[in-house]
């Protein structure tokens, strides 16, 4: 599925700064951390919450939360979006939260809102434990087991592979070394660096308070990127088993709290309302790949979004491909040829964190803010999905 658009438009965008796993954001409920960045953004672009039509909201763990499959319901509730209107969850993996940007977008087109607020929200946190084979029973004696789906590797049940495998195995088919990827794992720290001392962030971050064992704590600024980290110390870690030569823990994208939002409106109500748009959404795609080799879904998807758009790898000014893996991005760029210097300038996944339902939402709010910030043009968003699929989506400013 691909399509161009002339008429929607990005009028707010914000995100919460992303926490590390079991840090402060562990027993804030997803639907609220959503709120708090939607209500920013809906300050941002001067909307009264009234005029939102629906909410559609990545959010793939949802057992997390004690609403289940509830979350994008709260999120819109809990963000003064009125009680009539309604709301969707989405679940494409790793690219959730584009995909949810998408789907309000297509609601706009035929008709269904005028505005949506969407984006994304995972607190991985507080993801359970899983125990199998108890429920109807289990033999005397039996051990219960624990499986933690978040720490460990889980095979896949189409592939028989676990992720960090297919990772493995597609850095060694497009000849990617170990130190080109932990490289790169670096970069994505010093850049989200680099920004973060030059305030870059300032205005897409919306800070919390949290309650934490009864006190109080101000969350304002990613948690878990390394400033200090090197390529030496990059090195030195082991890789995920014996076997494997490349992918570690080091270039792979952590598990990780937070929460993403993206308003759009269609043109007629932006013009009457006279709010001030932030970029325009021009044209999206998603794509089908091979299961086998997931981390390269976004290739086909932006490979079918600039034909549709019309364009070329070279009319694009700035990238963000999630970097569940370092080793896929790099593939990625290899396949795609695009310039290694216009992808993720500002860190990614590796350095930020990876919470699964936020991440894509959260690669629209930047690019949205640095592409204005640089007077640039144009920026794709692009994500590969766990189980061969691949999502992109062209923004331009205006």
């Amino acid at each position: 599925m691909a399509l161009t658009t002339k008429g929607i438009f990005v009028i707010g965008a914000k995100r919460t700064p992303f926490c590390s796993f079991g840090g402060p954001l562990r027993e804030t409920p997803a639907g609220l951390a959503f709120a708090a960045t939607a209500k920013d953004a809906t300050r941002e672009a001067k909307i009264d919450p009234a005029l939102i039509d629906n909410t559609v909201v990545g959010n793939v763990h949802y057992l997390s939360q004690c609403d289940g499959g509830k979350t994008a319901r709260y999120c819109g509730l809990y963000s003064e979006v009125p009680i009539d209107r309604p709301a969707l969850a989405v679940n494409k993996a790793c690219g959730s939260g584009l995909q949810a940007v998408i789907t309000g977008a297509l609601d706009i087109l035929t008709g269904m809102a005028r505005a949506s607020l969407t984006g994304g929200t995972e607190i991985m946190s507080s993801l359970p434990y899983l125990v199998k084979n108890v429920r109807f029973g289990s033999t005397l004696g039996g051990s219960y087991i624990l499986e933690d789906h978040i720490q460990k590797q889980f095979l896949d049940s189409y592939s028989g592979l676990t992720l960090q495998k297919m990772a493995e195995d597609l850095a060694k088919k497009y000849d990617v070394k170990r130190y080109e990827v932990d490289e790169f794992a670096m970069n994505s720290h010093l850049r989200w660096k680099a920004a973060q001392e030059s305030k870059l962030f300032d205005n897409q971050l919306t800070s919390l308070t949290v309650t934490l064992k009864k006190k109080e704590v101000e969350v304002s600024r990613d948690e878990l990127p390394q400033p200090n980290i090197s390529l030496e110390a990059l090195s030195q870690l082991p890789t995920f088993n014996n076997e494997a030569s490349v992918v570690t823990s080091g270039n792979s994208s952590g598990p990780a709290d937070g929460a993403a939002a993206v308003i759009i409106a269609d043109e007629d109500l932006v013009n009457q309302h006279q709010l001030q748009p932030l970029a325009r959404v021009t044209a999206w795609a998603c794509q089908g790949s091979d299961p086998l080799e997931p981390g390269l879904g976004a290739v086909p998807a932006v490979e079918k979004l600039l034909s549709v758009a019309g364009l070329t790898v070279n009319h694009i000014d700035l990238f963000e491909i999630n970097e569940t893996f370092a080793s896929q991005v790099l593939v990625s760029a290899m396949a795609l040829n695009i310039d290694p210097a216009k992808i993720n300038v500002s860190g990614g996944a590796v350095a930020m964190g990876n919470p699964v339902g936020a991440t894509g939402a959260r690669m629209v709010v930047h690019l949205v803010h640095e592409l204005r910030r640089r007077s640039l043009k144009r920026g794709i968003a692009a994500s590969s999905c766990g189980g061969g699929q691949g999502v992109a989506l062209l923004l331009e400013t205006m």
